[in-house]
């Protein structure tokens, strides 16, 4: 009976060490953020008070930081800068949502995926370094950054998403590389370019993609407004299903000479254009933006 009682505990207690170790505080050293430990990989889950500046470690409690959850930062407006160490692999849906005074970001080479919605509605956003390991950018992920005016994409990125760039007023230069593939629907919809360059490579251009704007009476097609690509690509088709004008260019060199040769204002050799707009055109953009609550 003795032994069975013995037996009966170490199988306890072995079960018990199994269990994942949990914890959760605020960190000490780096007041206003807070953190949860799980199987040795700490993960970035709040913020406490109003913090202006923060630097995330590499690691804390001896475990490597790897993860900022969801709503992490949600409505952190007092939040201007932040580092990221180069132990992040995931930043969640709507980390930094409606931060309007973050000034800038660097997301770190580690980063292989980033959440919808990841910095919408960061007003003061005007500098965005993108992780190489990137190859999709979410639905609403820059939506309302309306300090953002030049975007360069990585050569990994095959995806925009849906209402990526929605409502980046001041956004007038973008460089993206022929490895983009999909645009989703209204990704640069109420931007500020007037013309586009879209490589070959773009296979699919969503609704309203390319060449509309916003006006009183509904979504209309921006004045003047030229598509340059090659003949017989997506681009090309899109223009004459929206009788946009298009105009051959083999790549963005030969795009950025015509657009010189036109006197148009240019800032970087790949210049992308994509303004869209519905019923959406009269809803305030306050309420186009994709909220998640914590």
């Amino acid at each position: 009976m003795k032994k069975m009682i013995i037996t009966a505990a170490l199988s306890a207690i072995t079960a018990i060490s199994a269990i994942p170790t949990i914890s959760v505080c605020a960190a000490e050293k780096e007041p206003g953020y807070i953190y949860t430990i799980i199987n040795n990989e700490a993960t970035i889950t709040g913020f406490e008070g109003e913090p202006s500046y923060i630097e995330i470690p590499r690691t804390v409690e001896g475990c490597r930081v790897t993860e900022i959850r969801d709503n992490a930062f949600y409505e952190c407006g007092s939040l201007k800068h932040i580092t990221l160490p180069d132990t992040i692999e995931k930043i969640g849906h709507h980390a930094f949502y409606a931060c309007s005074s973050l000034e800038s970001v660097i997301i770190p080479d580690s980063v292989k995926e980033i959440g919808m919605g990841c910095f919408c509605g960061c007003e003061s956003l005007s500098a965005v370094t993108l992780s190489e390991k990137l190859t999709r950018l979410p639905d609403s992920c820059f939506r309302s950054c309306i300090s953002l005016t030049v975007f360069n994409f990585n050569e990994n990125i095959t995806e925009i998403g849906d209402f990526c760039f929605s409502g980046c007023t001041s956004l007038d230069s973008v460089s993206i590389s022929n490895s983009l593939k999909s645009i989703g629907d209204c990704s640069f919809y109420m931007c500020g370019l007037d013309s586009v360059y879209i490589p070959s490579s773009v296979e699919q251009l969503g609704v309203c993609s390319v060449g509309y704007t916003p006006t009183n009476s509904g979504a209309s097609q921006i004045e003047g407004f030229t598509i340059l690509g090659k003949k017989k690509s997506a681009a090309a088709d899109y223009a004459s299903e929206n009788a946009l004008t298009f105009r051959n260019a083999e790549d963005s060199v030969h795009a950025f000479a015509i657009q010189r040769i036109n006197g148009q204002r240019i800032a970087v050799p790949s210049v992308f254009l994509i303004a869209c707009g519905l019923l959406i055109a009269f809803i305030p953009i306050k309420y186009l933006l994709r909220r998640r609550k914590k």
